[in-house]
């Protein structure tokens, strides 16, 4: 996609661990692409800090991450523990939650107005992109989403106006949630403004379902990749 698509830089938001049966395989993975930047999520802190976790994650969230430790090879343990927070590129920003102290993981949705400006006034760049929610947003100081969810369902494009200050979510490669199966991401492009979220029509979540659901991992897992959830 990166080839076809002529991207110049890559980024994933975190949470590349903790939901799935393959995290050795997503960890590689992501290491061999090159011109990605990699952050880490609350999931990845979380395996680095189980005593803290399990007082801050759900219990089925917390469960995932105590099957993905045991598994891990040292390789990817050193990965995982040397991500950064947040990443800066052209005018754009990159964090897993907020750009209000990152570590904290706080989720920013449409209608929080103290979660939203917050995030844009400890942003150091015009325009955010974060994670965490799993579920593909456009945000500005006006609280409300900029876009219907309808939008969002098949994909969509919007033409940054050029000046506001912008939250940009991507939406989830690996967990989409809001009941729509098919991973989403967001091409942006900082030459003409455009901001295109896509939907992957070629995944088949029930495989990884399966998986889940023949290993000691929550079934809870599968049924949200299912759409169930």
């Amino acid at each position: 996609m990166a080839r076809e698509e002529k991207l110049d830089r890559l980024f994933c938001l975190g949470d590349s661990i903790g939901y799935g049966p393959n995290p050795n395989e997503c960890l590689e993975l992501l290491r061999s692409v090159k011109n990605l930047v990699v952050l880490q999520g609350n999931h990845e802190w979380a395996a680095l800090n189980l005593d803290t976790a399990k007082f801050v994650m759900n219990p089925i969230a917390y469960r995932a991450i105590l099957w993905t430790v045991k598994r891990l090879t040292s390789e990817n343990w050193d990965y995982i523990r040397n991500l950064p927070l947040e990443a800066e590129f052209d005018h754009c920003c990159f964090f897993h939650a907020s750009a209000h102290y990152p570590e904290n993981w706080e989720y920013v949705r449409p209608g929080d107005c103290l979660a939203i400006r917050l995030c844009l006034e400890f942003s150091p760049q015009r325009i955010v992109f974060v994670g965490h929610t799993h579920q593909p947003t456009l945000l500005d100081s006006g609280c409300a989403s900029v876009l219907p969810c309808s939008l969002f369902s098949d994909g969509t494009t919007y033409k940054d106006p050029g000046h506001s200050r912008l939250i940009i979510n991507p939406g989830s490669i690996g967990q989409p949630r809001g009941g729509l199966r098919r991973p989403c991401f967001v091409i942006y492009d900082s030459e003409t403004g455009t901001i295109a979220w896509r939907r992957l029509t070629n995944y088949n979540p029930s495989l990884t379902a399966k998986k889940i659901l023949c290993s000691d991992l929550p079934s809870k897992l599968a049924y949200i990749l299912m759409g169930q959830f």
